[in-house]
């Protein structure tokens, strides 16, 4: 998904644990029991600093950075009581859904009350799965803070300790470093709400492992219920990504601690949506179970834009991401550079330093040509679509990783050609942390001017025709700076699998959804509406392996080859059964759209700026 959460005060634990010994009355100290679950409910306990006002507020967030849509976890708190030192309930009225007014506030000391989950409730409204919770007794429970811990009115910017109680031999998995932990109990301090809310954990027996990348730890938290994948999997193919990442930021990351955390579902209701969500130093991805070996390529590079935040909006953001307003949010206009430059350096990193090849990294810029132009608004404002992604324009989000990224690409080539292949995005970036850091922002209506000054004149003209303004990038001008050939249209012939609309139903499994634009050879299959897609010769197909499936088929199937398709369908009783549908690979014309490929007879310039653009030579 996309966005960031941000951390404003780092504290070490030193300073955090002293503040806590000499202000105890101005602190939050919660304590939460998970051997204590009931009808999916937690107890959710906080003493609470002194209050200084006859009346006060307490909220759980609206809506917080990096979801960009309005969760309102306030819905899923029940039998809230605010109390007096000796226990006597004091006047609460709650105000909205995230709201509830103390009076008699100079007397609270402690304040209780019950959360469900996310994951598994009966109230409407979606929260996304990765941004939500789950308590799952005895074997495993996310806390993304936000939906569990809530603050005071004008209070937000003091400190946080959480108190868990947890089964024996529990881990908490987190970007946190615990000032204690036992087998049965972790003690985390947070400096303040945008740092606990920035602080995703995972409880359950630990399947982790650690890699040393830099002067950064590296954690990798697994939570798989059938063991279909592993930390030590996921972590040797992080790995060769990270070290990249490490060098294609100069050699130093900006943390000392981060913590992938992934949680995979396999024993409870499939999610309708599954990804990740990034913060500042750790990530939290819930995906659907899959078959490591299959899935391993999807999770790489979902892991590998979550890692690139540490940079934005960790050390470079706006005042509208760094002071963020939990209830009352005022969004930046600068998604392009929080989530579509993350996602074209996630890419970029992996042609420059040889872990995918010029052609993947093509074709991936490719794809998002097409998906921007024909599945999204192309001439839409991308600042307006920034300051209106969780309100007008939220149907149009998914664009800031397409053409956020072809943004950020061809910035990054006109760069290197205004400079003579001296400077790009990269350097810009790193120049731009080096000006603001993690304890400054920018803002929102200077920084195209900021950066104007800092490279070209053109750069501004750039901006405001492409980003401020709805002018369709000329990708061919950009790419051309580098020798790549950019066509609209190209015809093909193509191996087919039948045209079949897929859609994904409750039981997780990509479906026929509809069968009204079969072609001649998905006829000859016999798809039916309803079939479950097992697997494709011989390979399963799952949410996160099939459109990489689908992808391997069109690319290498060659005349003479065999379909072989195993779908899962309803008999006349109504059970389902195994079908195995098989037809000779039938070829189609097609459209292969936004083609970029190499010219063979580059300028010397444009061959200067492809060798340092795509990384040849390092």
């Amino acid at each position: 998904m996309a966005s960031a959460l941000k951390k404003i005060i780092i504290c070490s634990v030193i300073l955090v644990a002293s503040a806590f010994s000499t202000i105890a009355q101005t602190s939050y100290k919660y304590s939460v029991n998970l051997t204590a679950v009931k009808d999916d409910r937690l107890t959710i306990t906080l003493q609470t600093p002194k209050i200084n006002t006859a009346t006060t507020t307490f909220y759980l967030p609206k809506i917080v950075p990096g979801t960009y849509m309005y969760s309102d976890y306030g819905r899923f708190v029940h039998n809230f009581k605010a109390l007096n030192k000796t226990g006597k309930e004091l006047a609460v009225k709650r105000t909205s859904d995230n709201s509830w007014d103390i009076t008699n506030a100079k007397t609270l000391t402690k304040i209780v009350y019950e959360v469900e989950d996310t994951w598994d409730t009966e109230i409407k409204g979606m929260v996304y799965p990765m941004a939500g919770t789950n308590f799952e007794a005895g074997k495993n429970f996310v806390f993304n803070t936000c939906g569990i811990f809530g603050y005071l009115d004008k209070l937000k910017d003091l400190p946080f300790q959480l108190n868990i109680t947890k089964p024996t031999g529990f881990y908490g998995s987190t970007g946190l470093v615990p000032i204690k932990t036992s087998a049965t109990a972790d003690t985390y301090l947070c400096a303040n709400a945008d740092h606990l809310y920035d602080s995703p954990i995972m409880f359950s027996l630990p399947d982790t492992t650690s890699v040393k990348v830099g002067n950064t730890q590296v954690l990798v938290s697994v939570y798989s219920p059938n063991k279909l994948a592993k930390s030590a999997f996921i972590a040797q193919h992080l790995k060769e990504i990270l070290l990249a990442t490490n060098q294609y930021l100069g050699g130093s990351l900006p943390v000392n601690k981060y913590a992938f955390i992934y949680y995979f579902n396999g024993e409870q209701k499939p999610f309708g949506i599954s990804g990740a969500w990034e913060h500042s130093y750790s990530s939290f991805y819930s995906l659907n179970e899959a078959p490591q070996e299959q899935a391993i390529g999807s999770w790489v590079d979902m892991s590998a834009h979550e890692f690139f935040h540490i940079v934005t909006p960790l050390t470079i953001s706006s005042k509208e991401v760094k002071k963020f307003d939990f209830n009352n949010p005022v969004l930046s206009k600068h998604l392009w550079l929080y989530e579509g430059s993350t996602e074209y350096d996630a890419h970029h990193v992996q042609v420059q330093y040889g872990i995918n090849t010029t052609a993947q990294f093509l074709k991936k810029l490719s794809d998002k040509i097409t998906n921007s132009r024909m599945g999204m608004i192309d001439t839409l404002s991308f600042t307006e679509l920034s300051k209106e992604s969780a309100g007008k324009w939220k149907e149009q989000y998914g664009n800031v990783y397409e053409k956020g990224a072809l943004i950020s690409a061809s910035l990054d080539l006109y760069l290197l050609e205004l400079s003579a292949g001296k400077y790009g995005l990269a350097n810009l970036k790193h120049d731009l942390g080096a000006k603001y850091g993690k304890d400054k922002y920018f803002n929102d209506d200077e920084l195209f001017d900021v950066i104007a000054k800092m490279t070209f004149p053109e750069i501004r003209t750039f901006f405001t025709k492409y980003v401020e303004g709805g002018t369709p990038i000329p990708y061919d001008q950009f790419f051309g700076y580098a020798g790549v050939k950019h066509t609209p249209e190209t015809e093909i012939s193509a191996a087919t699998v039948g045209a079949f609309s897929p859609g994904l139903n409750q039981d997780g499994f990509i479906f026929i959804a509809n069968t009204n634009r079969l072609n001649d050879f998905g006829k000859l299959m016999g798809y039916k509406v309803g079939d479950e897609l097992v697997s494709i010769n011989g390979d399963k197909i799952t949410t996160e392996t099939y459109a990489k499936l689908m992808g391997n088929f069109n690319a290498n199937a060659k005349p003479g080859d065999t379909l072989v398709m195993v779908v899962n369908r309803k008999n006349v009783d109504g059970v389902k059964e195994a079908v195995t549908l098989t037809q000779p690979v039938q070829f189609v014309k097609k459209i292969d759209y936004n083609r970029l490929e190499l010219i063979s007879n580059p300028t010397p310039k444009q061959l200067a700026i492809r060798k340092i653009w795509l990384g040849q030579g390092k």
